[in-house]
């Protein structure tokens, strides 16, 4: 079996703006085609966008493929053309590994280990998982080598709502529908995130497992003050605190707090985990596969084993195969913290691909039909092509 054909779908559909887990009534105005928020310096966007990628082998099995393509999904699929694709046709996908490593060798000199070019990569990565899956008749979680569950436990990301009155009534209709855990997206202030979390813990008690994304807004000193607040109120963990990039003041977070650290959705290589590993600058690792692939997110969750370090995979903007692909890494993670839930995006994706892959009662439920168990509506998103 030989790799044939390589397809790109860069995808914007109206309609489904993703806000980074707040409600869209917290935007300050617009940047382009996208969002500007009130509180982060991160844009968002403002239509569902994705890029797909489907590869055709010449026996006619198809593997799909998604990454994490919520900004100019188009630029995407132009790298993957020029610059992946030609390294595939022609090549058995049960290579699948080596073709992911020799696709992200061939950009080394142009800065390789971040970016488009990573995302690029772990679409067709995907995809290759789908095919061998489909040609042995096996779910992708076997051929990571077994599952350690099929209901795969989650929270619910981001209950959005422009105040916390709002936002506890929000989780209680959650809580009626046997969802437990909630992730918060925070990040106003110190004294604001303690407000906010002192209302949810009043109101919710011990109903609610509380998790809160600080989307990288605090200095140290500033992330300990609302990390030790956060630790007498039960919140299970505190995502994104500070700005990433500096390793240091991880390290000195985690020491300093019992409170559980979650960082790692921006990481597109096992690299930039083990420096922190090492480091000992997280508590709770959130590879995401959209980002990495299936290859090097599973590299990473082992890497994470070897420290004792949990793993959250994280799950932002994106469609079918995306979520997909991160139900059967999960199943196969021997230690799994929880897997994150986007109801948003869950609704524009059942509108093109089945099954649905809507959790109920706080959990996933894993297919077991052969590949990643989910197909796209080719004719329906051809419709979306970026133009």
């Amino acid at each position: 079996m030989r790799i044939e054909k390589v397809e790109c779908f860069p995808l914007k559909i109206p309609g489904h703006p993703y806000v980074g887990g707040h409600d869209d009534r917290k935007k300050s105005g617009t940047y382009g085609s996208y969002i500007k928020h009130r509180h982060y310096r991160a844009i968002y966007i403002a239509d569902a966008q994705a890029l797909l990628v489907k590869i055709t082998t010449d026996t006619g099995i198809v593997g799909w493929g998604e990454t994490q393509a919520s900004l100019i999904p188009q630029l995407v699929a132009e790298m993957l053309d020029e610059i992946i694709t030609p390294g595939l046709i022609g090549e058995d996908p049960f290579d699948r590994a080596v073709l992911r490593d020799q696709a992200y060798d061939r950009p080394r000199d142009r800065g390789h280990d971040s970016g488009l070019i990573v995302d690029a990569i772990s679409a067709c990565d995907i995809a290759l998982w789908d095919i061998v899956g489909k040609a042995t008749g096996k779910p992708v979680c076997d051929l990571l080598g077994g599952k350690y569950r099929t209901e795969i436990p989650c929270y619910v990301s981001g209950v959005h709502a422009e105040t916390a009155a709002e936002q506890i009534e929000k989780i209680e209709d959650w809580l009626e529908k046997g969802f437990t855990n909630f992730k918060i997206s925070l990040g106003f202030g110190v004294r604001e995130d303690i407000e906010h979390v002192r209302q949810l813990h009043e109101a919710l008690a011990n109903r609610a497992q509380i998790l809160i994304d600080s989307h990288w807004a605090f200095t140290l000193n500033e992330a300990i003050e609302v990390g030790r607040a956060f630790e007498k109120m039960g919140v299970r963990f505190m995502e994104c605190p500070m700005n990433s990039e500096v390793i240091e003041t991880h390290s000195s977070l985690c020491q300093a707090l019992d409170l559980p650290i979650a960082l790692g959705e921006e990481f597109r290589t096992r690299y930039r985990f083990k420096e922190r590993l090492e480091r000992k600058a997280l508590d709770i690792a959130q590879p995401d596969i959209g980002r990495l692939g299936i290859t090097e997110g599973f590299r990473v969750i082992n890497l994470c084993n070897a420290f004792d370090i949990p793993s959250a995979p994280h799950i932002g903007s994106g469609l079918g195969i995306y979520t997909a692909a991160s139900l059967h890494v999960a199943a196969a993670t021997e230690q799994l913290y929880l897997l994150e839930f986007q109801p948003s995006q869950i609704d524009v994706s059942d509108l093109y691909f089945s099954p649905s892959l809507r959790p109920t009662e706080g959990n996933y439920q894993l297919s077991t039909a052969p590949g990643l168990g989910i197909e796209p509506d080719e004719a329906k998103l051809t419709e979306h092509l970026f133009q």
